[in-house]
């Protein structure tokens, strides 16, 4: 018997480290065909000749909202700013602000006209990064050199980008930190 769990054993330790990584390659692959599923609209909508930059930017926004793992990234920005502590009805008004402003803040004045005829250079490269995949894509716009964006998701919703090294997590954050000041987060969400 005891012979017999040994031998289970190691069919195990044999098997299942084959099975995780065929499993993370798998799911790499899906991180990245997600990432292009979304670049791959995005650049669709702002690529419309034929409609408004406000248009342009409505569907882009519901492009976003639809992408964007809203829950996570309020979380992440406004944990210093007591989000934790908030009702869940405080919560839900503090989500609603930060899809609002997500538009401006990806898709805003100058934001829009940058993204008019980008294009991806080469194919995504994409890696394990913590429970996420960090999918790596260079964008390039006429002779310009190539920006980098690092795209973290799930595989199903993106957490936050990274462009050129800069992690908008840790911009949003502090750009809320100079809106609410010296004031709470719900004094400062209320007022909008």
């Amino acid at each position: 018997m005891q012979k017999m769990l040994y031998v289970i054993s190691f069919i195990c330790l044999c098997i299942f480290p084959v099975v995780g990584e065929d499993t993370c390659e798998t799911s790499v692959n899906g991180a990245s065909g997600f990432i292009g599923k979304l670049v791959d609209e995005a650049l669709e909508i702002v690529n419309k000749g034929n409609a408004s930059d406000d248009v342009k930017r409505q569907e882009l926004s519901e492009c976003i909202n639809k992408y964007l793992d809203i829950d996570r990234i309020t979380k992440s920005v406004f944990a210093p700013f007591g989000y934790k502590d908030l009702t869940e009805d405080e919560k839900q008004k503090v989500r609603d602000y930060l899809k609002k402003y997500l538009i401006t803040f990806y898709a805003g004045e100058g934001k829009l006209s940058a993204m008019v005829n980008a294009r991806l250079s080469g194919q995504l490269a994409a890696e394990k990064k913590d429970n996420d995949f960090a999918v790596i894509s260079q964008f390039e716009k006429n002779s310009s050199p190539a920006i980098k964006i690092v795209w973290i998701t799930n595989g199903q919703k993106v957490f936050y980008v990274e462009i050129e090294g800069i992690n908008q997590i840790i911009t949003l954050r502090a750009e809320m930190k100079g809106k609410i000041g010296s004031g709470t987060l719900m004094d400062y969400i209320n007022k909008q």
